[in-house]
This record gives C-alpha cells, sequence and structure tokens, in this order.
C-alpha cells in the first residue's frame, strides 16, 4: 500500500539573507537553496540554481514492512537553523516524517565550495527500509535571457562511487561548475528531470526498461542512521578538471579507440584515482577477455579487454573499501558491414516506388517496432514533415545512399539513388534549371507537392507556399548528393544512366548558387520566428557545408575556372562574416544548436589555408542595410576563431564520461544522445588534430570516439543476436535509432509531440543518416603515440618494429591513413581501398609505404593524395613491376598510376631524396 504524505508544521517566519562576497554564498528559503554563487570569472553567470528551483529537494521511498511511503521535502514543511558566522555560511533543515523518520540536510560553504550534507534517521522501534533516495539538481537549465555562449552544458557520468556532474560554458570558456559525492556516497540512477538518485530499488523498472546499473537500498534499523555527502565547487578551465576530480575523490577515466567497438577488436582503458585499483569484472566473462591493471605514466593504470558479445556490456571496477565504478561499452559488428547493411536495407525497404504517387522515388522514415516504412499519406504517430522528404529526417537517407557508394559502389543502389533524382527530386522537390523565378530552388517543409500547389501561398507569401524554399540546410544536403554523385559517375561511368559525370557535376555547382542566391532573395513574413531576408547560409553553420570545398576543387580540376570562382566568391563571403563579425558564431537554427560545429571547422581551416582577397564592398547585408568590406584579414582572428572554435565543440562534447552514449557524443546533459553531430562533429576533431593541434594524442581520442559513438545506432546483428540489440528481428537488420534515449520509461519530445520509448534506441531513423554520412567521411586510421597508451592505431591493429609499423586497417573505409606526430602526414586514396584482412607497411621515416590495393571502382587510374610526405622523387611499384615515378616538392602531392587487378600490392618508395 503507497501513501503520501502533507505534514503541517509551525514556523517561524524566518529573514533569509543573501551574503555578497568574493567567496562562495547562497540564499535559502524555508526547504533549501534558491540561489547559489562562487567566486567566478568575468562574464561568469553568477547565480547557478536555475530560476525558481531549489537546491536541496530530496525524495525519500521507503518503507516499514506494513506500509509504502513516497516522501518529497518540497511537500512538507521543515525545520530551519542558520549557523552562519561573518562570511561563512551554514543553514540546517530538518524534516520530521511519519514513524519517527527524520531528514536532516546542511549546507556549508568554504572559499570555493559548497559542502551539502544528507542525514537520515530511524527513531522507531521498527526497521525502516530506504528504497529511492533522490536529490534534485536544478543547475543548466537554458536561460534564454543570457547569450547563448554564457549558458552552461551539463556533463554527467552516473556510474556509482566514482560520479560526477560538471557544467561548462557553451563557449568553452570560463569555469566549470562540478557537483561530486563524498565519501561513500554512490550515485546509480538518474532521470531527465535532474534527479540523481543514491538508493533506487523502488525505483528502476527491470521488467519494462533497461537502467543498466545495479541498485541498492539501505536498511535502517531502530535508532540507526545513514550519511550521504556532496560537493559542488569550481574549476578554472577544463583544464584542470581531471585533476580536480581525482582530488575529490574520483576517477580519471580514458578509453580507446572508443566505448563503441566491433566485435573482437581491443579497447584499452585507462584509470587514475587515489584509492587502490583492485579488478576489472565484465558483465559477460565467458564472452569477455579482460587483462589485469598495467601501470602507466601519469598514475593511470591500463586494461586491455575485447567484447564477443553484441550489444551493452557493462564492467565494474572494484576499488578502494568496498568501492565500485561502472563502465558501459557497445559492441558492434564491424563498421564495413553496418555501412552496408545500413544503405542496403534503405534502398530495399524505406524507398517509395509507385509511378502513381506524388512522392514516388522518396525515401521515408522506418519504424523498428512497427516494421514498416511511413509515408507522406501515413506517417503514424510521427508528424508530417518527418517523413514529407522535404526536411532533414528523410532526406537524411540519400546523402548517406550516396556517401556510401563512393565508397563501395553497387548498382542496384546507385540505380535506386538516381531513381530518387530523377521521380522526387528534380522538378518536383527541386525547380529545375528553367524553371523561373528561382531556379534550382529547393521546397522545404511540409513537403513539395503541397508548397508547388499555391494553395499556401504565391511567390511573395512570406516563406509559404511557392515561396518555401528559404531553408539553407535542405540545399546542403542536395549539393553533397549532387557532388557524390559526380564522384560515383566519374569513376563507374557504366553504372550511371540519368545523368553523367559532368551533368552531376553541373547541377550540384548551380545548387551551391542557389543556397547562397535564393534563401537570401526570400523575405520571410510575420508568421516565422525571425522575418526579413533569410541570410542563414552566409550567417549560421549549416550541416555539409564541407562539400561546398570540395565541388570547388573538383569545378577547378574539370577547367570550370570562373564557376569555381564565382562559388569560392560566395563561400568567402560567409567566412569573413563568421570570423570578423559574428560574435557567437555557433549557433544555428536553435539558441543553443550543435549544428555548426561541423561547418564553423572547415571555416576555420579555409580561413587558415587560404589567403583571402580583401574587398572594401564585399558584400551588402539586406537586414542590417550595411556592406562588410574589409582592408585585410588578420590572421590573429582566424587562429582566434579556430581556437574558439575547437573550445566550443569540445565543450559540448563527452570526452570524461565512462559510458558509450555520453562519451563522445554532443550535447551530453540531455535526455537524448548519439544524434548526428556527434559523428559529424568528431570529424571536425579529427581534421584539428591531424593538421593543427599540439595536443595530437587527447584530441584524435575524442574525435574518434565520437565518429564511432553513433554506430551504436545501427540496429545489426546476426543470428545468435537476432539481428539486432534494442529492436531484434532480421526484418530490422540494418535499420537505425533516431537518437538514443539516456533515461528510463522515457516520453521524449520528438519534434512537438510525445512519444513512450523508454531508455534504448529510437525505433525511428530521423536524421541520424546525416551522422552515419559524417562517420564515413571521418573513417580512417590514425597512428598516435599516446604518453597512456603507447603507440595506437585508431581503426586499425598495430604491431611495430624499429623501422615499420604494421596496420591491419579496419576503419571501414580503408583509405585514409594520418600519422599527425610524424610532420602531419596524410595519405588519402581518392577512390578504392586498402583490403581488409591485409597488413599495410609504412616505414617511421615515410619514405616506403606499401599495401594491398582492392579494386571497388570501374576506373583503372588509382588516384592518391599525400599530405606532408617527405620531399624527393619517388617510384610507384604496382605488383612487382615499377609503373611510375613523381615528385613530392610541395605540402599537397597529387599522383595517379593504372591499375588492372582486382587486388594489387602497392609500394611508393623514395628513390631520391
Amino acid at each position: 500500500m503507497r501513501r503520501r504524505f502533507l505534514l503541517s508544521l509551525s514556523m517561524t517566519i524566518i529573514t533569509f539573507m543573501s551574503f555578497a562576497s568574493e567567496r562562495t554564498s547562497f540564499s535559502p528559503d524555508a526547504k533549501g537553496l534558491i540561489s547559489l554563487t562562487f567566486p567566478l570569472r568575468e562574464n561568469q553567470t553568477p547565480d547557478i540554481i536555475d530560476k525558481g528551483s531549489r537546491l536541496g529537494d530530496i525524495r525519500i521511498c521507503c518503507s516499514d514492512g506494513t506500509y509504502d511511503y513516497d516522501l518529497l521535502t518540497s511537500e512538507h514543511n521543515a525545520e530551519y537553523i542558520d549557523h552562519s558566522k561573518g562570511t561563512d555560511q551554514k543553514v540546517c533543515f530538518k524534516w520530521n516524517f511519519i514513524n519517527g523518520l527524520i531528514l536532516e540536510q546542511s549546507f556549508e560553504t568554504i572559499p570555493e565550495a559548497l559542502i551539502w550534507k544528507i542525514r537520515i534517521k530511524n527513531t522507531s522501534t521498527e526497521q525502516m527500509t530506504i528504497n529511492g533516495l533522490g536529490a534534485h539538481i536544478p543547475i543548466g537549465n537554458i536561460n534564454y535571457d543570457i547569450p547563448a555562449r554564457y549558458n552552461y552544458n551539463r556533463h554527467e557520468s552516473i556510474c556509482g562511487h566514482a560520479s560526477w556532474i560538471y557544467w561548462s560554458r557553451f563557449d568553452g570558456m570560463g569555469d566549470c561548475l562540478v557537483f561530486m559525492p563524498q565519501g561513500r556516497t554512490s550515485l546509480e540512477f538518474c532521470d531527465r528531470d535532474d534527479w540523481v538518485y543514491i538508493h533506487s530499488l523502488k525505483l528502476v523498472d527491470r521488467v519494462n526498461d533497461t537502467w543498466h546499473l545495479p541498485s541498492s537500498e539501505c536498511i535502517l534499523e531502530p535508532s540507526s542512521s545513514c550519511e550521504y555527502s556532496f560537493k559542488i565547487f569550481t574549476v578554472t578551465g577544463k583544464e584542470d578538471l581531471e585533476q580536480a576530480i581525482l582530488d575529490n575523490g574520483g576517477i580519471n577515466f580514458r578509453v580507446t579507440p572508443g566505448m563503441v567497438i566491433p566485435r573482437g577488436r581491443e579497447v584499452r582503458f585507462a584509470l587514475r584515482s587515489k584509492e587502490n585499483l583492485l579488478s576489472a569484472i565484465p558483465q559477460y566473462p565467458g564472452a569477455t577477455k579482460v587483462s589485469t591493471f598495467k601501470d602507466a605514466d601519469e598514475g593511470f593504470k591500463v586494461v586491455s579487454i575485447t567484447f564477443d558479445k553484441l550489444g551493452e556490456n557493462n564492467v565494474a571496477i572494484e576499488y578502494g573499501n568496498g568501492k565500485k565504478m561502472f563502465l558501459t561499452f557497445f559492441i558492434t559488428e564491424e563498421i564495413k558491414t553496418l555501412i552496408k547493411k545500413r544503405a542496403k536495407f534503405i534502398v530495399t525497404k524505406q524507398q517509395t516506388r509507385d509511378s502513381e504517387k506524388w512522392y514516388d522515388g522518396l525515401y521515408s522514415l522506418y519504424d523498428m517496432k512497427e516494421g514498416e516504412a511511413y509515408t507522406p499519406e501515413y506517417y503514424g504517430c510521427l508528424s508530417e514533415f518527418m517523413v514529407g522528404g522535404s526536411d532533414d529526417p528523410s532526406n537524411s537517407k540519400p546523402v548517406f545512399i550516396s556517401e556510401k557508394n563512393v565508397l563501395y559502389p553497387s548498382k542496384e543502389e546507385i540505380e535506386s539513388l538516381e531513381y530518387y533524382e530523377k521521380n522526387f527530386v528534380w522538378g518536383k522537390l527541386q525547380r529545375t534549371s528553367e524553371e523561373e523565378p528561382f531556379p534550382y530552388g529547393i521546397y522545404g517543409s511540409d513537403n513539395w507537392f503541397k508548397n508547388r500547389s499555391g494553395k499556401f501561398g504565391g511567390y511573395d507569401s512570406g516563406g509559404e507556399g511557392l515561396s518555401r524554399m528559404w531553408r539553407t540546410f535542405d540545399y546542403v544536403t542536395h549539393i553533397a548528393i549532387y557532388f557524390n554523385l559526380y564522384r560515383i559517375a566519374s569513376d563507374n561511368p557504366s553504372m550511371v544512366t540519368y545523368l553523367d559525370a559532368d551533368g552531376y557535376l553541373d547541377r550540384a555547382y548551380h545548387t551551391a548558387m542557389a543556397y547562397f542566391e535564393i534563401p537570401y532573395n526570400i523575405y520571410m513574413g510575420k508568421q516565422w520566428a525571425f522575418s526579413g531576408w533569410c541570410d542563414w547560409a552566409y550567417k549560421q553553420g549549416n550541416f555539409h557545408e564541407r562539400y561546398i570545398l570540395h565541388l570547388i576543387d573538383a569545378l577547378e580540376e574539370e577547367g570550370k575556372w570562373e564557376e569555381a570562382d564565382r562559388l569560392r566568391c560566395e563561400w568567402e563571403k560567409k567566412v569573413a562574416y563568421m570570423i570578423y563579425e559574428d560574435p557567437w558564431p555557433f549557433g544555428s537554427e536553435m539558441f543553443i544548436d550543435r549544428t555548426a560545429y561541423e561547418s564553423s571547422y572547415y571555416i576555420a581551416e579555409y580561413a587558415l589555408k587560404h589567403e583571402m582577397v580583401p574587398k572594401d564592398s564585399l558584400w551588402f547585408d539586406k537586414n542590417l542595410r550595411k556592406w562588410y568590406g574589409y582592408s585585410d584579414y588578420p590572421v590573429a582572428f582566424r587562429k582566434r576563431f579556430m581556437d574558439n572554435q575547437l573550445a566550443a565543440n569540445l565543450t559540448i562534447r563527452g570526452i570524461h564520461e565512462s559510458s558509450y552514449f555520453k562519451c563522445g557524443t554532443a550535447m551530453t546533459g540531455y535526455e537524448k544522445t548519439l544524434e548526428y553531430m556527434t559523428q559529424m562533429g568528431g570529424v571536425a576533431l579529427l581534421d584539428y588534430g591531424t593538421r593543427f593541434s599540439h595536443n595530437q594524442p587527447d584530441i584524435i581520442r575524442y574525435g574518434y570516439n565520437s565518429i564511432l559513438a553513433s554506430w551504436a545506432l545501427v540496429n545489426s546483428g546476426d543470428r545468435a543476436s537476432d539481428f539486432g540489440y534494442w529492436y531484434p528481428g532480421k526484418q530490422n537488420d540494418g535499420a537505425a535509432s533516431w537518437e538514443f534515449q539516456v533515461y528510463q520509461n522515457e516520453h521524449p519530445n520528438i519534434w512537438r509531440s510525445y512519444k513512450h520509448y523508454g531508455r534504448g534506441g529510437w525505433r525511428y531513423d530521423g536524421e541520424i543518416d546525416h551522422g552515419f554520412t559524417g562517420g564515413v567521411h571521418g573513417a580512417g586510421c590514425y597512428l598516435i603515440s599516446d604518453p597512456i597508451f603507447g603507440d595506437i592505431a585508431y581503426g586499425g591493429e598495430l604491431r611495430e618494429n624499429r623501422k615499420y609499423w604494421k596496420i591491419s586497417i579496419w576503419d571501414g573505409a580503408g583509405r585514409y591513413i594520418a600519422i599527425p606526430q610524424q610532420n602531419r602526414f596524410e595519405m588519402k586514396l581518392g577512390n578504392n581501398g586498402i583490403k581488409d584482412d591485409t597488413e599495410t607497411s609504412i616505414s617511421k621515416d615515410l619514405r616506403e609505404i606499401s599495401f594491398v590495393l582492392e579494386r571497388r571502382v570501374e576506373s583503372r587510374n588509382q588516384k592518391i593524395e599525400f599530405r606532408n610526405l617527405p620531399y624527393g622523387k619517388y617510384s610507384i611499384y604496382v605488383g612487382n613491376k615499377k609503373t611510375g615515378e613523381f615528385t613530392s616538392d610541395s605540402e599537397v602531392t597529387k599522383i595517379g598510376f593504372p591499375i588492372h587487378r582486382k587486388n594489387t600490392q602497392i609500394t611508393i618508395m623514395l628513390s631520391r631524396p
């Protein structure tokens, strides 16, 4: 029997005070703290408690053997005692609950911290069982009254005794705020409403949901008590965060290559603690190989582990005197298998093929629970715009198929993609080159069929109906698809039938120009959250913008110099605006939006790698009625932008967390993770780590964790695992989840309507294929000498001797190798790839490179691009035969040579320095 009691206690009216000082200070009300400030640096948010909330609300679920109780301190009056003296603050609260159960709380400030203690007493003559004990932590909700960059992103690692939560500003600057349990206090459960639980046996649903950590309870004998404590403090910058966690009783955690890992591939993780690390115990010992702790530099201890069981795998770390920390990994099939399965699934199960339907050719969303694809005529419990083909959830499918088929061309999949272009896009979703006004314009939500009808407005309707061509994100997706089809057609001319390579390049170019020109010439009406000329192409980060840079290069290579110059001019307007004009270039459609963290990196890279020509009148801002012009582009601004871009990307990303659904992911502190920007922003980190960073081991580790992380959302398996961890059954093998739901019994807001999921991958796929596109693009093998892990190959298995690195690559693509610490060396295969299960040999002086090339495309001309290859003359050997020479005398060296066989040994060797 469950009862909720509301107790009324007489109270004296108390005047609460707030102390203004350079120390930690707070303001209490009758039940807890309503304001908490720390001595923070300039431009920090002074009060860290969310407006209208209270720190100190406690939930106790308990049983006296006869009745069950659910007690909330916010619903009961408390006794209050103020023990403050001078600038030292201390307040205590006491609740007298039923049957002699007493709860006491105290909050005490020390110069740069708050100590929060909780004590529960059983003063009755009966045993009392505490089977649920939670604390509300109302910190870090978005505050729209302050600039976006001053808001805080939440990071959390709920993993037992080594749990922590920290908050960092969205611009990556300023202090971090840290919340840590102290002593033997452990956190084992949390929910989306900012409640964390010390005991959760009563609350965790082990039948209908999937919470992955053990639950506990506390048995209070008569006249006994239990005590818990937390510390809240600030750290000056993220660079000191690891040490602060360590100094306050936590454990530092690092992992390579990631917490999402193909089955049978080695993972190494490192732990550092001030308490004795005893053992690492896998959840499935019969399917896991784990080594003992080995000493490493900087006080870390390293464990090597391989998993054979697909899906979630916990590892319990025993340390100290009976303490535990939990690590959660996710084990997949090989990345190459995931890439191929996903593309095949989309083509065979998610495309409409019906010439009688206006949406003929559309790739729509798939529901794994129901085992069916939705259409604009039947979209189940989703929203119409998600399945209409004009927004990111559905248009992510063709861009992934295009990226996969550059890597692994399939005639069936290319035919499907061309069917989509011919029957759904050209002259439907996208206006043709002959349609006026706005040729090459792309229609946005809900779908092109409605917008073209004219029922919702004409070309002057302020963004509705026929003028609904202003959403820039729709354009970049189709730029990417056309550009990839150009690459596919160039290498596989017999596999394309709709357009040839030149035709697809032309479509890509004109769509890119339309991206800049059409939205900026549509005046938005008052019905939208913004009005005026849509300038998003110039003023916001849009995903997939990196394809514009590839397109410019391709136009030049094809001799289309005028087109390349026109497109470059538009791109440089954006680069200049983002670097020299925008105080917060990392927002996007939303107030806080992770979408821009890929785009802003490529803007930063372009600015540092290219010298732009200053112009007095570069472009005219039609909204602000002003010209932007520059007499110079100071290098210091460009470098600062790159630094700011990195800081902003890292501050939203999981880099210390000990679970796969947090580590690597973007926007870690929210109820959903592993979304598409996890991988896309991770690619930006890998590029930065390779080409610019002086801290390559950490940056590459962060980036590779990110590009691996979202592969956990591919629902894939073998017969023994019933073809999928979250949604089993052969019919779902190759389907995918949109995002990962962190909390159990969850009802996430899927863009305006609530659906029930519980903890795990969403049943729909949605936008995630944009992320998989980034995962394919970022796939590569990165050789790093790490101070903790030693020499490692991300995306490959490494063995070495004094002269050579020997690598078996498993990254899923086999076309890119980077050695950032060796003069920032890179090798990229422009087509084809390194064969699976073969060994690539690279001399440590980079003078000899040998690998087995797998021919995947029709073209017999192999293309390779090197960066920072040592200068000199090189010989090319195909098999045992020398077939050519080339000279490396600049940062970038591009070569080509003929191949004929399916698998061929290729050797590049320096012949004369």
